[in-house]
């Protein structure tokens, strides 16, 4: 999806032009130019403007809060709707995703990745019909690439001849018009400055951001007096970097000025701003100035200023709050006025330790926040990461408890292979008697877990077993029984069912209640594994209850999903259904990866058991596209029992099985849970199966379907017409149909037509 700017694009019609006409004849184009020279305006401008070369989608990849080339495929993953792989096939998750598709994928602000422009060749080798749209200040240079130089806007014609109307009608001086508007309401370019307006734009090479931060200063001064104070700052600033090329002297001297008209708590406030990534939080920013600042002013003062001054803008999130942020180029300026500052370290580290403390209620899982948390610390992914770069450098036992509180969280919202690789970076420059260890082999083993790696989930719990035991730590020993019993159940090893029965011993024994809630959770499952589904009922319910009590909502709402599967197993259809209508839409509300695809499979299920067998096989395409999708791994026993209740639906469509199996594969999640909560029947007439009809009666329905009238069949096959209108009364009949359109509908959904054969 496309971000909406909160102001107008202004001009460039024929760069615009000429850009899409480059788009269209290559696989990579790059949109090159300094900071500030309007790169990812265009690149939105230029995908929203031309839909329909398309298709399939436009993906808006912004990178940057990216500083780790490793996470530009799982950004770009992201950006996309797929979640990330384990290493390797993540590229091969993408190309077969964009494989198929018209495409458009844009990388905004590579610059400060760019060693990742491996991955950007690779994805463009293994596909064919996806095109690649990047914003960098340089270019990948790459075999595939066209670099398109964004150039500067125009600037009015010089000299005292230059009248109202041709200095008011350039490029440069609309955006500054139509910004000072938004500052200055009714600004408009006089007789009386015209002048300095086009010295203005003249002098700051026509670029756009530049322009911008000048504009916003008309509400204190005239033009004439904006012109002088550019000519100042571009003066020093020419004498300290001449070897600057001119438009980045013009976009530095811009951004210096304004800096120079801040006052010095604004000034020290923009300096630590930069420490943020991916978005600054208004709370935690007034937390990191207490810690290392002091500001002669409250910090919403000085913040007040700086949006004054467009060098920061407010960022709404709604229901959020309080939310700003900063564009790359004047973040980079600010991150070196940091480095000016006394204690800027003590900024770094106030910073990481704030993002530290709203990690630490954080449960391991399978426990883990609630929707609220969850989506809170999504929203400050980038400044957890930041933390733990920090971290990573000066304390990596602490960036270790950073990771591993954060592991419920990659779990449910499917950052699986991030974390796998930060926990084993850190576990690997920690000592083995490191108390975070354990821990973090725990959490590592549990994410392979989710992705089905149990070659290597099971070794790390082994090695944890070994340590709980010596320990005498029966809580621990509980706990990783019931993480192996986890992997191994799964993966279909019945070996897991004995660790989880004993996890839920000594967890009854001296377990917390979150820990008796998962192991109740898994012993629920492992029941089911054994045929004994009233036993997984009673732990299941208990579990339930347990979560209720104890504010558990992650494992409330798997524990729920298995609760309905021992309903369907014991032919409780009402009751399924009743906590499928909970269970389901609680993991959706979660966003947790894992179980939704185990949500759609129970809903195939259910629909499979009340007589709805397209729905089911709808359904159960749903869930296959899901899982491959977001790349997690439905437990082997899931996937058993779905082909089971499937059968019968598959031998009542017949033909059309497979197409009704691949339809579904194009649902989204809403639209499936929407089907599957549906309590309507199928239509009659869909529902009838087609192996009722005889060998003539299906020819001729054929012919039918291709829109033959009974004479024209009739002389096709040499047949009396009254033969045929005989067939097709038994026809219609067999499968509960009234009408020869009703009858022609059905054989293509069944896949019966003659072109669908």
């Amino acid at each position: 999806m496309l971000p909406r700017p909160s102001t107008s694009f202004v001009g460039r019609e024929g760069e615009l032009a000429r850009a899409r006409a480059l788009l269209l004849g290559t696989r990579l184009l790059t949109l090159t130019g300094p900071g500030g020279c309007g790169k990812t305006r265009m690149a939105i401008e230029l995908a929203g403007r031309s839909p329909e070369d398309f298709p399939d989608g436009v993906h808006f990849v912004s990178l940057a809060a990216v500083r780790d080339p490793a996470l530009v495929p799982v950004s770009t993953a992201r950006g996309i709707g797929l979640q990330d792989a384990r290493g390797t096939p993540l590229l091969e998750h993408l190309s077969g995703y964009l494989s198929e598709r018209d495409a458009l994928v844009i990388l905004d602000n590579m610059e400060q990745v760019l060693a990742a422009r491996g991955f950007v060749a690779d994805l463009l080798a293994a596909t064919t019909r996806p095109r690649i749209l990047v914003t960098s200040r340089s270019p990948l240079h790459l075999s595939w690439e066209q670099e398109f130089p964004v150039p500067a806007l125009g600037v009015p014609p010089g000299g005292p001849a230059a009248s109202t109307a041709s200095v008011a009608g350039c490029e440069s001086v609309r955006l500054f018009v139509a910004r000072a508007a938004a500052s200055a309401p009714g600004f408009t370019v006089t007789g009386e400055n015209a002048a300095a307006v086009a010295g203005i734009a003249e002098r700051l090479e026509g670029l756009p951001l530049a322009i911008e931060l000048a504009a916003a200063r008309v509400k204190v001064l005239e033009p004439a007096a904006i012109l002088a104070r550019l000519e100042d700052s571009l003066g020093l600033l020419v004498g300290g970097r001449r070897d600057a090329p001119d438009r980045h002297r013009a976009l530095r001297a811009t951004i210096l000025w304004s800096h120079e008209l801040l006052s010095e708590a604004a000034k020290a406030l923009l300096a630590v701003c930069s420490v943020f990534r991916g978005g600054i939080d208004l709370a935690v920013l007034e937390g990191v100035c207490r810690e290392a600042v002091h500001l002669p002013v409250p910090v919403l003062d000085a913040l007040t200023e700086l949006v004054d001054h467009s060098l920061v803008r407010a960022d709404p999130v709604l229901g959020a709050a309080p939310r700003f942020a900063m564009l790359e180029t004047v973040r980079e300026f600010a991150a070196e006025q940091l480095v000016a500052l006394p204690g800027h370290e003590r900024v770094r580290a106030a910073h990481a330790a704030a993002f530290r403390a709203l990690a630490e209620g954080l449960a391991r899982p399978p426990a883990g926040p609630d929707r609220v948390g969850l989506d809170l610390v999504e929203r400050e992914h980038d400044n957890f990461r930041a933390a733990l770069d920090h971290y990573g450098e000066t304390e990596p036992g602490t960036a270790l408890r950073l990771a591993n509180r954060l592991t419920a969280f990659w779990s449910i919202r499917g950052h699986f292979s991030e974390g796998r690789r930060r926990l084993g970076e850190l576990l690997a420059r920690v000592p083995d008697d490191d108390p975070e260890r354990v821990d973090a082999l725990n959490c590592a083993a549990w994410l392979a877990t989710d992705q089905g790696d149990g070659a290597a989930a099971v070794p790390l719990l082994d090695e944890t077993l070994a340590r709980a035991r010596a320990a005498g730590d029966r809580a621990g020993e509980a706990t990783v029984l019931y993480y192996r019993g986890r992997a191994s159940a799964i993966a279909g090893d019945p070996a897991g069912r004995a660790d989880i029965e004993r996890a839920l011993e000594l967890q009854l024994e001296t377990g917390d209640d979150a820990g008796i809630a998962a192991a109740l959770w898994l012993g629920g499952a492992v029941a089911i594994l054994g045929e004994d589904h009233r036993l997984a009922r009673e732990r299941l319910e208990r579990c339930v209850a347990l979560c209720e009590a104890r504010g558990l909502p992650a494992i409330e709402a798997r524990a729920r999903q298995l609760h309905a599967m021992a309903d369907l197993e014991l032919g409780d259809l009402a009751r399924a259904r009743a906590v499928l209508t909970r269970a389901v839409p609680a993991v959706v509300d979660l966003g947790d990866r894992f179980a939704i695809a185990v949500g759609l499979s129970l809903l195939a299920g259910l629909a499979a058991r009340t007589g709805r067998p397209r729905v089911a096989l709808r359904l159960a395409g749903a869930a296959a596209a899901y899982e491959e999708v977001n790349q997690t791994h439905r437990p082997q026993n899931v996937r058993a029992r779905l082909d089971a209740w499937l059968e019968p639906a598959r031998a009542t469509v017949g033909a059309a099985a497979a197409k009704l199996v691949e339809g579904g594969r194009g649902m989204t999640v809403d639209q499936a849970v929407a089907l599957g909560l549906a309590d309507a029947p199928e239509d009659p007439w869909r529902a009838g199966p087609g192996a009722g009809l005889t060998r003539r009666e299906r020819e001729i329905a054929a012919l039918v379907a291709t829109g033959m009238t009974n004479r024209e069949i009739a002389g096709r096959l040499q047949l009396s017409v009254r033969t045929v209108e005989v067939h097709v009364d038994h026809a219609l009949t067999k499968v509960g149909l009234r009408t020869r359109t009703q009858l022609a509908a059905w054989l293509h959904q069944d896949g019966l037509a003659p072109g669908d054969t």
